[in-house]
């Protein structure tokens, strides 16, 4: 069994960790964050210090780190993060909660949260450190590109793209064959008929081309 370090303490890091600790994967789970006291806890995970510690938590045998800073509309975090933990020579984990759905012909990423009741269906490739969050469903076909954002209860139908960095709100529907471009916003609850381009914010009943 694994050690694993998650890197950031807020609301996110609460519905990974659920999931971590779920899978009985990890023999040791500790929690990396600026903003706590080193010695408080998270679902019962200990806060270790802040990102400076990442090496010498290497060094005690964690050799997995997972990101658990979320994102909305900012993703560099997230990105710095990343590069973070490549060049300290940490594994970029991947958590999937035991009660995902995903089918044996998808491919799931390096970094990417899969969270409670996500469907993931076949041929379906979602890229890096996106995040899947509970209760998406994910159907054939469809492209979800690295540090992007499926929120809860969103649904995607056959064929849908979603480009880097985007961020899809919660209970939305993107019809089947539809492109979202990158660094883009649907809003929560949203039904999207037509393409999305690049850097967009849209909500409600998208029917034509943005």
């Amino acid at each position: 069994m694994e050690k694993l370090v998650l890197i950031g303490g807020g609301g996110h890091c609460k519905s990974v960790l659920d999931s971590a600790i779920r899978s009985m994967k990890y023999k040791e789970i500790v929690i990396t964050d600026p903003s706590l006291p080193v010695g408080s806890s998270i679902l019962g995970c200990s806060v270790v210090g802040n990102d400076s510690i990442l090496p010498d938590l290497i060094t005690d045998g964690f050799t997995s780190a997972f990101i658990t800073v979320g994102s909305i509309t900012e993703t560099e975090i997230r990105k710095r993060l990343m590069t973070t933990i490549g060049t300290l020579g940490f594994e970029l984990a991947t958590i999937i909660d035991p009660s995902a759905i995903i089918s044996e012909y998808s491919t799931i990423g390096g970094g990417t949260f899969v969270g409670k009741g996500v469907i993931v269906n076949a041929d379906v490739n979602i890229r890096e450190n996106c995040i899947l969050n509970s209760g998406c469903i994910i159907e054939h076909d469809c492209f979800v590109d690295s540090f992007s954002h499926i929120s809860v209860g969103t649904v995607l139908c056959g064929n849908v793209r979603i480009g880097k960095e985007s961020f899809i709100g919660a209970g939305s529907t993107v019809i089947q064959g539809k492109i979202i471009g990158s660094n883009s916003i649907v809003g929560a609850n949203s039904v999207v008929l037509a393409d999305v381009g690049d850097n967009m914010k849209v909500y409600g009943i998208v029917s034509k081309e943005h």
